[in-house]
């Protein structure tokens, strides 16, 4: 059968940039249909606004505390217009690499409009029909906003919106106590305002080792950030003038005032408007696409990929994913996702990284040999720095294999690669005594550690040994 196209891509965010363009360099004929901005969340509402946002934030703090490095400086305040300008000039920089132009010089075919899918090989996008052999589907996620009483009645923000915003919030109340709601809380913090953070959870961080949320909460606690954990979000409830969060929390209810309302409650699919139910696409109770472990949906000639599908929303996995996709469509290489070495990074001050198991889960599993804790603050760059709040843990196997691996600090996510491929190669946790890092610098906690770990295993007979050949 003779079709339009080799692939049509539905959503032109991360994940269905990476698969058109990967395919359209591979030979494939490819559409890329996309009904809202190229770029997806990641670029216009996601990664790139945020980070260039809490640049700018976290320079507050460090103007805010020049003392402590002998510099007079006084903070005046914040323009917050020229600060979401700087924002929205950085996204402007990167448009171009994401833009329909680029990629229709790439070869792809780019159609704006609602995409809906009418069959196994077919696609409606307004009008217009057309048919492919492959359909992969990469329509993101979105703020997720669950039905809480008197919320629709008042003004509030998600992560869509808020780096539109025109003033500095006074009183920040953030329902949410995930990694969005944090960076942008503290990043909020930082610039002058208080700040709130409400969550079910009874502590923070609760995907990470348990050191992570032990620790950022103390730092963002003394920072004045305020934290109610544990608490249900009962209302948003209106007292003449003023706006309220009513809360339950220990079965008693409470009421925070605000005058900016950041929604944060974590991500619903983006599926509305795309005919899964027509086209007998299978997905799961919360409305993501379920796929196998080749990134197939119960379609075989449709696929997905990205927050779409899950189970990791990050950007570097709908890369990821797509690279999975592409195997099995072009090549017919039976790739199968490895979730293994999944890295990720929560970017407060100071970053807190992840890769592999926690200690929780390799102990779950049976895996769990030794575990190796270093602070930040023995390391010599990092005091240099004003970077000791931090640590480097490693999670070992029986046979004293690196296989997991978490870092807090100001450069933890530029550090958390090195672990990465450890546990790729199956490195042992005594190989960085033996690597030459150059000094001062913060990677020299891995040798800190290796050197540790390897007293540690010294048994009282090879002591004895070595006592006697020295």
């Amino acid at each position: 059968m003779k079709y339009d196209y080799h692939i049509a891509v539905i959503g032109a965010g991360s994940a269905g940039l990476s698969t058109a363009a990967g395919a359209a360099g591979l030979g494939a004929k490819v559409v890329l249909i996309e009904r809202d901005k190229m770029g997806g969340e990641c670029l216009n509402s996601g990664c790139v606004p945020s980070k260039s946002f809490l640049r700018c934030a976290h320079q507050a703090a460090e103007i805010k505390n020049s003392e402590n490095y002998g510099i007079r400086a006084s903070f005046e305040g914040v323009d917050i217009k020229a600060l979401m300008q700087r924002v929205k000039g950085i996204i402007r920089e990167i448009e171009p690499h994401d833009s329909a132009q680029r990629f229709k010089e790439l070869g792809v075919d780019v159609i704006s409009g609602q995409a809906q899918i009418t069959g196994a090989n077919n696609i409606k996008v307004c009008e217009k029909r057309l048919s492919a052999k492959y359909i992969v589907i990469a329509t993101g996620s979105e703020a997720m906003v669950p039905p809480i009483k008197g919320l629709k009645e008042n003004k509030y923000y998600t992560n869509r919106n808020i780096f539109s915003i025109e003033y500095l919030p006074k009183k920040l109340v953030i329902l949410g106590g995930g990694p969005i709601g944090l960076e942008l809380g503290q990043g909020f913090r930082h610039l002058g305002s208080e700040v709130a953070v409400i969550d079910m959870a009874p502590k923070l961080f609760t995907k990470d080792d348990r050191e992570v949320g032990l620790l950022l909460e103390k730092i963002m606690l003394s920072e004045g950030i305020e934290f109610y954990l544990g608490a249900k979000i009962v209302e948003i409830v209106k007292k003449g003038e003023s706006t309220f969060v009513r809360i339950n929390k220990d079965g008693k209810d409470t009421d925070l005032a605000f005058d900016t309302l950041l929604v944060a409650l974590g991500r619903a699919a983006v599926t509305d408007g795309l005919g899964l139910a027509n086209a007998k696409v299978a997905t799961d109770k919360r409305g993501y696409i379920i796929t196998n472990d080749r990134q197939q949906t119960n379609i075989p000639s449709i696929y997905a990929c990205g927050d779409i599908c899950g189970p990791y929303q990050f950007t570097h996995m709908a890369g990821y994913q797509a690279g999975i996709v592409l195997r099995n469509i072009i090549f017919k290489i039976p790739a199968k996702v490895d979730y293994s070495l999944v890295p990720w990074v929560t970017y407060t001050m100071p970053e807190a990284a992840h890769v592999g198991y926690t200690e929780d889960t390799a102990r779950e599993k049976g895996l769990l040999g030794n575990i190796l804790f270093e602070d930040l603050g023995e390391i010599d760059r990092a005091k240099t720095e004003g970077d000791t709040s931090g640590f480097i843990k490693i999670i070992t196997n029986k046979k004293n294999q690196i296989i997991g691996a978490t870092i807090v600090g100001k450069k933890a996510g530029e550090m958390i690669g090195l672990s990465a491929m450890s546990i790729k190669q199956k490195i042992k946790a005594t190989y960085f005594m033996n690597m030459i890092f150059p000094y001062p610098t913060e990677s020299e906690i891995y040798a800190f550690a290796s050197r540790n770990i390897a007293k540690k295993s010294l048994k009282p007979w090879m002591k004895k040994i070595i006592n006697k050949l020295i």
